[in-house]
């Protein structure tokens, strides 16, 4: 792979430990996909922020960047946290946890980094445009900023993204190059209203097509111009976790899909699948692993919910109370929680008994203190984990069913 001048002279360690330390990170990086060069990147979302998510070694590893003097070149968001910062005693964190979380927040700081704490950065003020080389963690953040707004980032992985922020490098491969954005298989969307989809219907979608074209870039035809942000959302979080996507394009509706032959780059698709009504139950259903709907919790904001989203959650609570014996939590970011509390919204949530929970996600969130088994959510990467992370048995539901079961009036 070429380097330039001061690429080498900073492999080499002319330009200091920490410097050396990410470029030999990022070299291997390179060779090992067939890079031709670096290229500059202008923003970071690091995925590697969480205890529960990077371990003891983690924190071994931002503290020692910290310790041989990295600063974040660009501007970099962290994604989750293994803790609520200021509400972890409600929920019974060891504080073996919260005490390494806290260093490795200390060690992003130091660094520069701008303490999102969310999933989500593209709700959150990343200023990420079209066509911008960014490196992101994060899979639904992934797919999101590369499909709906037409940045290119590759799949970064833990640590790697911290190395991109060091140095504001990256290689150059994958997502960055133009033959490798162009669609390659279709779906096409037959017999079916999607202009009354729910943010479900869009995650049990994007689980079937990312199931079916696995590491592929899939385009779809027939989704209603209509679709919200919060439903790109919930397709993109989806679309990766049952595949290995980065990028997917809707035509006439995301930035690289203006036409059926921009999506393809003027080539045919490799393949054409139809999607209906028949593969919409199937997905929905293959998302659930227990038909009864007696849950002991209802989880929302996986990916962490907008404002918008806390306000329709407010209306469907209204006049409503969670049940004694039954959980509601809801997970959002620190910009939405606070637009919402401004809105007074927050406190109609709180006054029904439902928990919003900050900066964290229920599936790297330390739970082992309260007895959760049954779960219903709205959201495909819960449904998809969630079994894996203990003796959960979960239901895959739209928002208002999730509410309705956990609620009385």
């Amino acid at each position: 792979m070429f380097l330039t001048t001061e690429e080498e002279q900073s492999f080499q360690g002319e330009h200091g430990e920490a410097i050396q330390l990410a470029m030999s990170v990022l070299v291997k990086l390179g060779e090992m996909y067939n890079a031709d060069r670096m290229i500059r990147i202008e923003n970071v979302h690091v995925d590697a922020s969480s205890y529960y998510g990077i371990s003891d070694a983690g924190v071994e590893f931002v503290e020692k960047m910290v310790e041989v003097g990295a600063a974040y070149k660009v501007p970099t968001t962290l994604c989750i946290a293994s803790i609520d910062f200021e509400n972890h005693a409600e929920f019974e964190v060891s504080d073996e946890c919260v005490e390494k979380q806290l260093r490795i927040a200390r060690a992003h700081s130091t660094m520069g980094a701008n303490p999102t704490w969310t999933c989500t950065p593209y709700q959150c003020g990343s200023l990420v445009k079209f066509g911008q080389n960014i490196a992101w963690g994060e899979s639904n953040a992934i797919a999101f900023v590369n499909s709906v707004i037409g940045a290119r980032t590759i799949r970064c992985a833990d640590f790697v993204d911290i190395c991109a922020a060091v140095t504001g490098l990256m290689p150059r491969f994958g997502l960055y190059l133009d033959d490798q954005r162009r669609g390659s298989v279709l779906f096409k969307l037959e017999d079916l209203d999607t202009r009354q989809f729910t943010s479900a219907d869009y995650a049990a979608l994007g689980y079937y097509v990312g199931g079916v074209a696995d590491s592929r870039v899939p385009v779809l035809q027939g989704v209603s111009k209509s679709v919200s942000k919060d439903q790109l959302k919930a397709f993109s979080a989806a679309v990766s976790t049952s595949g290995s996507i980065g990028l997917f394009h809707m035509t006439e509706i995301t930035p690289e899909a203006r036409s059926f032959n921009e999506a393809f780059g003027g080539e045919s698709p490799q393949e054409t699948l139809v999607f209906g009504k028949d593969e919409l139950r199937e997905a929905r259903a293959s998302l659930t692993t227990r038909n009864e709907v007696d849950p002991e919790i209802a989880i929302l904001g996986c990916p962490h919910y907008s404002l918008e989203e806390l306000i329709e959650t407010a209306e469907f609570l209204k006049n409503k109370r969670v049940s004694e014996d039954k959980q509601l939590w809801i997970f959002t970011n620190k910009c939405g929680k606070q637009a919402a509390k401004k809105a007074g919204i927050l406190e109609k949530i709180a006054e029904t008994g439902a928990k919003v929970i900050c900066d964290t996600c229920f599936l790297l969130f330390p739970t082992s203190a309260w007895e959760l088994g049954s779960i219903v959510t709205d959201s495909a990467k819960m449904a998809h984990y969630a079994p894996g992370l203990g003796d959960f048995r979960v239901s895959f539901l739209d928002k208002v069913q999730c509410i309705e079961s956990v609620t009385e009036q």
